[in-house]
């Protein structure tokens, strides 16, 4: 295999592995008012389920990368990709919201292994601009399956009952563990035995979050990811309730809002080369927050149209592109020996953060674009200050 195949060939199968968690959230928003009627609940509780999915993320993000440093990539995405097929099951056996709710954190806790471990294994290979480069690549092939996953989701829901979507998460999962067991080889070949004793462990993390490279830009990329988490959570009741389109048509719609990142990850690739990462993830965090302002004002205006949500969002998408490889690149760079711990600690702090903006949204949706606006406007502003001070600290 060639130095190109290569890259082409762990581009792909890690892209599959981050869709663990596109798939459980672009297959299941669409189904949230059809579970809200058949439940007989409002869908701010059926919100909830998200909600929990992004906890059991968030805390599932602090597990798999000491894991995978002791015991090895392979084995952890194996298990993992197993025990996230079994959620996924049970959560289609669902009787009611709170048992919906407790397999929804499961399957969060499951599939932060997903975005973890490819990150681990992208730093096991990568460095530098190089490793955001990669970063966003694998990132795109995740992201450009909501051009698929999304409108299937709504084909589903408005033609089946909603249990078929979690049996569509479940084939996929299997067919993503037969993939990793056949054909993917351990790249982390510096196993370290001490990365699960409790007081390295400790020491490990200590370090890390000491770093003000990895703090600024964890903290950076949370605020970005919080927008979006925002939209995930509220676009179903938004689009689908408040401007009343079909579930087809909001799979459609969802779509072209992540071709934002799709388009833009290409783009990526040349601007890092010309332009360098501080300025793209710059120019990203300005347009997050332009995309903030542009929706609140169309709404303000009562421009009373889905486009009020599609377009800012779709800018947002493109911004997002620009800033979230880069913070995770310059979160593990600092850490080559320690690149699992790094991206656990990464992704349990941005997970965190994201909960809580989709916990907040879904207390206070009241079927109007506005919550979506305020938070949508408030990650963005928070994005380009945290993005300025991320800028100030040389890179190492």
């Amino acid at each position: 295999m060639s130095k190109k195949q290569e890259y082409l060939f762990y581009a792909i199968i890690l892209g599959l592995l981050t869709m663990t968690g596109t798939v459980a959230v672009d297959l299941f928003v669409p189904t949230i008012p059809s579970i809200s009627s058949d439940f007989n609940i409002g869908i701010g509780s059926i919100e909830l389920s998200l909600a929990a999915l992004f906890i059991g993320n968030g805390i599932g993000q602090i597990i798999y990368g000491s894991i995978s440093d002791r015991f090895g990539r392979k084995p952890v995405i194996l298990v993992s990709l197993l025990i996230y097929f079994i959620s996924t099951v049970g959560a289609g056996l669902s009787t009611n919201i709170e048992i919906l709710i407790i397999w929804r954190f499961f399957q969060g806790l499951l599939m932060a292994s997903g975005r973890i471990l490819a990150n681990a294994v992208a730093r096991d290979l990568f460095e530098r601009d190089k490793l955001a480069r990669f970063i966003t690549l694998i990132m795109g092939v995740g992201i450009l399956s909501s051009l698929f996953s999304a409108p299937l989701g709504g084909f589903l829901s408005e033609n089946f009952r909603w249990p078929t979507v979690f049996w569509c998460m479940s084939i996929y999962s299997a067919v993503t563990f037969s993939i990793f067991f056949l054909f993917y080889k351990e790249t982390n070949n510096n196993k370290d035995y001490l990365a699960l004793n409790i007081s390295n462990l400790y020491q490990n993390f200590k370090i890390i979050i000491s770093n003000k490279r990895f703090i600024l830009n964890v903290i950076c990329g949370g605020f970005v990811l919080g927008g979006v988490v925002s939209f995930l959570n509220s676009s179903s009741g938004i689009l689908l309730q408040y401007y009343g389109v079909k579930p087809t048509t909001f799979g459609l719609m969802y779509s072209l809002v992540m071709l934002g990142y799709g388009v833009s990850a290409l783009i990526n690739q040349k601007l890092l080369d010309l332009a360098g990462s501080k300025r793209v993830m710059l120019i990203g965090s300005i347009l997050v927050a332009f995309s903030g302002i542009l929706m609140l004002s169309m709404n303000l205006i009562q421009f009373d149209h889905p486009l009020a949500i599609i377009l800012p969002m779709f800018i947002y998408m493109i911004g997002f592109a620009f800033v979230w490889p880069i913070t995770v690149s310059a979160c593990l760079q600092p850490f080559p020996e320690k690149a699992g711990a790094a991206s656990s600690l990464q992704g349990f702090i941005q997970n965190t953060m994201s909960a809580v903006f989709s916990g907040l949204l879904a207390l206070t949706f009241n079927g109007t674009p506005m919550p979506l606006c305020i938070a949508l406007l408030i990650a963005g502003i928070l994005t380009v200050i945290t993005c300025l001070l991320s800028n100030t600290i040389k890179q190492t």
